[in-house]
């Protein structure tokens, strides 16, 4: 597996979250409901739940690959 992809992928997934941070942030200054500001909450965060699994599958796979094609 190439590391600096692994490292290049970290800091993208960093990057990711604090846009989304920031995003949050600013809908925090608009006046909207509870609940409104709460399913924005939760959107975010399901977003940012499901980009770490699929990087985190990504991963796996590129590692099983790489391990099937040694031992191949």
């Amino acid at each position: 597996m190439n590391h600096f992809l692994v490292l290049l992928c970290g800091v993208g997934f960093i990057f990711i979250s604090g846009l989304a941070f920031l995003i949050l942030r600013f809908a925090e200054k608009y006046p909207l409901s509870n609940k409104t500001q709460r399913m924005l909450h939760f959107a975010v965060f399901i977003f940012l739940a499901i980009l770490c699994i699929l990087i985190f599958d990504w991963y796996s796979a590129e590692y099983i690959k790489l391990r099937l094609k040694i031992e191949g």
